[in-house]
């Protein structure tokens, strides 16, 4: 009886070792990832890998631009760089604007 016991106990904390395992994994993630204090800027000229080291970059194709996100929208703004263009989080996704529901291509 007291090996069942046992064993429900452990069935209650596998979900919280697996939480606290997933945080790790990505403290560790974003230790690795460029200081949040370095500026997108410094990146442009360069390679759209190196621009998003930085998670709160977007490169700007176009241009070769490593810009700041703008992160008070969704989608960055036009003016600041074409939605076909535009690259944040990886450097392969590419948007379609020709229909009105803009769909994400793997390219």
């Amino acid at each position: 009886m007291a090996f069942g016991g046992t064993r429900g106990l452990m069935q209650r904390w596998e979900p919280v070792l697996g939480a606290v395992a997933l945080f790790l994994m990505l403290l560790s993630a974003a230790a690795a990832q460029e200081p949040s204090g370095a500026a997108c800027s410094q990146n442009t000229n360069r390679t759209c890998e190196e621009c998003l080291k930085n998670v709160s970059c977007l490169w700007c194709h176009t241009n070769k631009a490593c810009l700041d996100y703008p992160v008070s929208r969704v989608l960055p703004p036009s003016s600041l760089c074409q939605l076909s263009s535009a690259r944040w989080g990886v450097c392969w996704g590419l948007f379609k604007e020709e229909n009105p529901y803009a769909r994400f291509e793997n390219n």
